[in-house]
Parts: structure tokens; C-alpha cells; sequence
């Protein structure tokens, strides 16, 4: 009887377990942690700084570095004093709209016309966490459609610029003169409580960006320019004029 009783209770401890190891946590309070990513961002912004003085007169672009702000580095200028800082607003399932601060780096602005958040532009990137853990990189330059990455990346490209290019007789290109800078974005602007490989839930990120080329689209051929039609009422979300469930950018008839 008592050997019964025993496996009984060893079952219920099993399954008590598990059903913990599969419950769902629902996410956090979205106005928490707006607060808690503002403060972790400007926390590094104001320990940190990078290597500007490099970049300063220098006809080759230096390598973006970020260091802290410590020991013989006491005097350096913080990031905080050299970011722009704006609002993206995200608008949830709810639909309820909540500003959420973005902060930009431009290091070298570059010279050429900025994308709009609907174009694609050609660039190679560097991943980190707050903690600079490295969590992705391009190790040479890639196209992207910012209509397919996540919000925090498409709402800062339009704060640089592309450069210039030339090829040698051998088919060699070069870049020069282009943008390059970091964004600095918030967890609901990137991944949220979803983790991602390297990307812990809840992770602020930043991204280091090299922007060489930007193409204008027109992903649905009807003569208007995608960044024309993608988010004018700044809520974050694509634009869909007839509410048709097709956004504008995409939807050849959204009159």
C-alpha cells in the first residue's frame, strides 16, 4: 500500500513539474518596461563613450569602438551628450500607441540621400547587447528591405546617409565617405519577450551600421515610391488606406 502511495505521489510531482516548465508567462506591463529600457539605455549612454577623436579629420572611417568611461578615460565626452534622441511609437494588438525613446549615433553622417523606412539599402552591420556581447555581424556588406527587419532598425536608418563608390580595374569596389553610426533601441522595438539565439527576452539592443548604398522601391509597381506609403500617421504600423488588410506599400489600389 505504502509502495502505491509513494508512486502516486512521485507522479504528481512529475507532472506538477512539468506543467510549470510549460506554463506561459504572459509578458511584462508594456509602460514598465518602456521605463526599465529607458533607464538600462541612458545607464550605458552616460558610462560610455566612443572613439570619436578617431573619427575627427581622418580621411580612412575608423572602426566604431565603445568604451567605458573610466580611469585615464575620465574625461571623454559621454554618449548621452552625443546621441539624437526620438520617440518611435509602437502600437499593440490592443491597439493602444506607446511612444518609446530611440537614440542615434552618427559618427560619420555620410553623403548621399537618406532611405525612408521603406526602402533597401546596402550595408553591413554589428550586433550587441547592452552588455556588448556580441549577438550577430555582417562580415561583408548585404541588401536589406527595412520593410522585413524589426521597427528599432527601420526608424533609425533615415539618420544616415550612403556614401560614394568606385571600381578598380580589377572589379575591386570601394566605399567612402558613408554613414556610420549605432542605433540604440528598446526591447519592444526589437525582439521583446521573444528570445532570439544570443538575445536574451526583454534585451535593448544596439546596432552598429555602416550604410555604403540606399535604393528606393516601389514594392507594389504603382509609380508612388514605398516611403511615401508606409507609415504617415507615425503609429508604427504600415499604412493601409482602404482597409483592405493589404498595407499601401504593398496594395497596387489602395485608393
Amino acid at each position: 500500500m505504502k509502495k502505491i502511495i509513494y508512486t502516486l505521489l512521485f507522479i504528481f510531482l512529475v507532472l506538477s513539474c512539468n506543467n510549470d516548465e510549460n506554463e506561459i508567462i504572459p509578458p511584462r506591463d508594456e509602460s514598465d518596461q518602456v521605463i526599465q529600457d529607458q533607464n538600462d539605455i541612458e545607464n550605458f549612454l552616460s558610462t560610455h563613450f566612443y572613439n570619436y577623436e578617431e573619427f575627427q579629420n581622418n580621411d580612412i572611417i575608423p572602426e566604431l569602438v565603445f568604451d567605458t568611461i573610466s580611469g585615464e578615460n575620465l574625461n571623454k565626452t559621454p554618449l548621452i551628450n552625443q546621441v539624437l534622441k526620438q520617440t518611435a511609437n509602437y502600437t499593440t494588438n490592443e491597439g493602444e500607441t506607446i511612444e518609446h525613446p530611440i537614440y542615434t549615433l552618427i559618427a560619420n553622417e555620410g553623403i548621399g540621400n537618406s532611405p525612408t523606412m521603406a526602402d533597401s539599402i546596402y550595408l553591413s552591420y554589428e550586433g550587441i547587447l547592452l552588455d556588448k556581447t556580441l549577438f550577430d555581424r555582417s562580415f561583408a556588406p548585404i541588401w536589406f528591405d527595412l520593410t522585413t527587419v524589426v521597427q528599432g532598425f527601420r526608424e533609425g536608418m533615415p539618420n544616415l546617409r550612403p556614401g560614394e563608390f568606385s571600381v578598380d580595374s580589377n572589379n575591386v569596389t570601394t566605399f567612402k565617405n558613408y554613414g556610420y553610426g549605432a542605433i540604440f533601441m528598446p526591447s519592444r522595438l526589437a525582439y521583446y519577450n521573444n528570445a532570439s539565439a544570443l538575445i536574451p527576452e526583454y534585451s535593448s539592443l544596439i546596432f552598429k551600421i555602416k550604410m555604403f548604398l540606399v535604393r528606393e522601391t516601389d514594392h507594389d509597381g504603382d509609380g508612388i515610391p514605398s516611403g511615401e506609403e508606409y507609415d504617415n500617421d507615425g503609429n508604427g504600423l504600415p499604412d493601409d488606406s482602404d482597409e483592405d488588410g493589404k498595407p499601401d506599400y504593398l496594395d497596387n489600389d489602395d485608393l
